[in-house]
């Protein structure tokens, strides 16, 4: 079913909620109140659209501006610059100044080494202030920059992708690299992994040169807007603009990376503007918020004028099943507090929704930006966001038997502590579900969601980390069909 929400801020009470333990809470229990929106006109303008921005810490951020599409009125279609804030507020915190609707192309130098900027529209930042750009020059290089007392510089770090266009970065704790690459259909796209400098100092500092760890081939077609990595590099998001879907991928960059297919989520958004204009939003940047482990989805529609901004929302997704958990209605929010979708104020609308990417503080504080509204806006919210265990690493089809029966195997080892393995078998295509319950019959978490597999032998990896000791339940449900068996956790 298509829908559409008409409140400011839905919260959705996701099932898998577990009465007993705190820890296990998968309720979104308060509201997502924007506490701020860099103001658009000097002295603290981005200056021109605004497509992403990497949060290095609380109110200190880089935002991207990036003229694209092409403006009709500007000299140069390609410009491309990075805005730092530090200390920021609605009011205060740019660094540097930038003449409004600035027609900057900025430049990633070394020597007498230079690359400009062009039609970026991700950037990654790190903590320890190194800045990420998905570049399309000729080369498709990934420029870093690094913020400093009062600007933002180069650094002696680029690497050569070598695709034919990149578009989503992110950068795990390791430094290791991944973007995606958008491909013209009947091609799909792609996600390269790369060392970081950290890892390659001479590919990233001398030659520009390197192999991708690891390369990922997207199963449908369409634009890979966002990538999103939990800190490990042991889980990936990419979403697809086109097929409304968000892929997780689980592995290592050593090993190799698998599709997890207890993982499920396609946006189902749509909606008739009071133009009579017909939205079909798609899923865009990704953000993984570490520690909680939720993941954040930025949806909206396709560089849309007008009729566009009446959209523009923020999913929080169970990172395991794709299960949306909690809502930010941003254009809702817009029309709260103004009674326009394109009205604003100084202090905390932007107005002119189009929410294109997300990115999160140390303190849990979500970032966002108003393409075509020039800001970057900060939400808080007002509750405590819930800590969600990660619990499925991994799920492993064997290509080599067809199995005769619908099966559920005793998990291994067991007992376990902390993972242990759990394998099933369907003759044939089918929906399955996977959960596990306490003895009392408590659902503590789901590790397949009603996603579909086609017939074969599987085996997954759970991790009970966060779960105290004790006798557990897990089932697996195959359309009508319902197995189960006892797990016992000793730590």
């Amino acid at each position: 079913m298509k829908f559409l929400h008409s409140v400011l801020v839905l919260t959705f009470f996701f099932s898998l909620l577990v009465p007993y333990s705190a820890i296990q809470s998968q309720t979104f229990d308060g509201d997502w109140k924007c506490l701020y929106r860099t103001l658009d006109d000097q002295p603290n303008a981005t200056g021109y659209q605004t497509p992403s921005v990497g949060v290095i810490k609380e109110n200190t951020f880089v935002a991207l501006v990036s003229d694209y599409p092409p403006s009709t009125n500007a000299p140069l279609a390609d410009y491309c610059y990075l805005v730092g804030y530090t200390n920021a507020d609605s009011l205060n915190g740019r660094m540097g100044y930038y003449e409004y609707q600035s027609n900057i192309i900025m430049q990633w130098s070394s020597g007498f080494d230079a690359v400009n900027t062009n039609y970026a529209f991700d950037i990654a930042a790190t903590a320890d202030s190194f800045i990420y750009v998905a570049n399309n020059d000729p080369d498709k290089n990934i420029l870093v920059f690094k913020m400093s007392a009062d600007s933002v510089v180069s650094t002696e770090y680029r690497l050569v992708t070598g695709a034919d266009s990149i578009w989503a970065i992110d950068v795990d704790a390791s430094g290791r690299v991944y973007v995606t690459t958008i491909a013209v259909a009947p091609n799909t796209g792609r996600v390269l992994v790369f060392d970081g400098f950290q890892q390659d100092m001479n590919a990233w500092q001398v030659t520009h040169s390197s192999t991708p760890l690891q390369t990922i081939t997207i199963p449908d077609t369409g634009k890979t807007r966002g990538i999103a990595v939990n800190s490990a590099g042991t889980v990936i998001y990419v979403s697809n603009y086109d097929a409304d879907k968000i892929y997780c991928y689980t592995g290592s960059s050593t090993s190799g990376y698998s599709l997890n297919n207890g993982f499920s989520f396609t946006l189902e958004d749509t909606m008739t503007a009071s133009t009579g204009a017909f939205l079909d939003p798609g899923p865009w940047g990704l953000g993984f918020m570490d520690e909680k482990n939720v993941l954040f989805v930025s949806c909206d529609v396709n560089y849309l004028l007008g009729a566009g901004y009446q959209y523009g929302r923020i999913y929080a997704l169970n990172p395991n099943t794709g299960a949306i958990l909690d809502t930010i209605d941003c254009a809702g929010w817009n029309f709260s507090q103004t009674g326009s979708f394109t009205n604003y104020t100084p202090g905390n609308v932007s107005g002119y929704a189009s929410v294109y990417n997300v990115d999160f503080d140390e303190n849990f504080n979500l970032y966002d930006q108003s393409n075509f509204a020039w800001t970057a806006d900060k939400w808080q919210f007002t509750g405590t966001i819930p800590t969600i265990p990660l619990t499925i690493t991994g799920i492993v089809k064997d290509e080599n038997t067809i199995p005769e029966q619908f099966n559920l195997g005793q998990n291994y080892p067991n007992p376990f502590n902390p993972s242990t393995t759990i394998e099933f078998s369907l003759p044939q295509d089918a929906d399955v579900s996977l959960s596990i319950y306490s003895v009392t019959g408590e659902l503590v978490t789901t590790l397949i969601n009603n996603s579909y597999f086609t017939q074969g032998n599987y085996k997954l990896t759970f991790d009970a980390t966060k779960l105290a000791s004790g006798n557990y339940i897990y089932v697996i449900t195959n359309n009508d069909l319902k197995l189960s068996r006892k797990m016992s956790l000793i730590k």
